[in-house]
């Protein structure tokens, strides 16, 4: 009887070229043709980068968690700087009050002209439900047409209903030079 000898499949020729390769210096070689910055993050276990394979001074400040680079001696002091202008700023707190509402009370307040707003707020009073007290809905600042700050606006909800009232007070703060 005949035995007949199959040639070898495709898989098998390529699975034998792989461990031929793994068994002699070739694939050594193979490995020092990666392509330059290959290996990332993703790549690397905990703990592999250690200091005898980090080139010294290649560090960045920015490379390493605050608190772990002790900070160096002051520096001289620098020339002083250009005076300042002249005069003082003043600031003043201008107040609005709203009517009293069942609802919705509202108010503006106002900077008088030459003067900047730097802020504002809201705040209430009335008569009032304790578990359902009024709320401030809007507090923010108002401006012109051309989109500059002129004062403060703020707006008071009065859930409650009957007898209760809310009165929105607005306060904003403005400073001149």
């Amino acid at each position: 009887m005949h035995k007949l000898i199959r040639p070898p499949s495709p898989a098998m020729v390529v699975a034998c070229l792989a461990l031929f390769m793994a068994g002699t210096g070739a694939g050594v070689a193979v490995i020092k043709a990666m392509p330059r910055n290959s290996v990332g993050t993703a790549q690397l276990k905990a703990n592999a980068v250690v200091s005898s394979k980090v080139k010294n001074h290649s560090l960045k400040t920015a490379d390493f968690a605050s608190g772990q680079i002790p900070k160096g001696a002051a520096g001289a002091a620098g020339p002083a700087g250009a005076a300042g202008k002249n005069g003082a700023t003043s600031v003043v707190a201008y107040y609005a009050v709203g009517s009293a509402s069942y609802y919705y009370s509202y108010a503006t307040a106002y900077c008088p002209t030459g003067t900047t707003p730097t802020g504002g707020g809201v705040d209430w009073s009335g008569t009032y439900n304790t578990y359902n007290p009024p709320t401030v809905v809007q507090s923010l600042p108002v401006t012109n047409s051309s989109g500059v700050p002129t004062g403060w606006f703020g707006q008071v909800y009065n859930p409650g209903s009957g007898s209760t009232y809310a009165q929105a007070h607005v306060y904003v703060i403005c400073a001149s030079p």
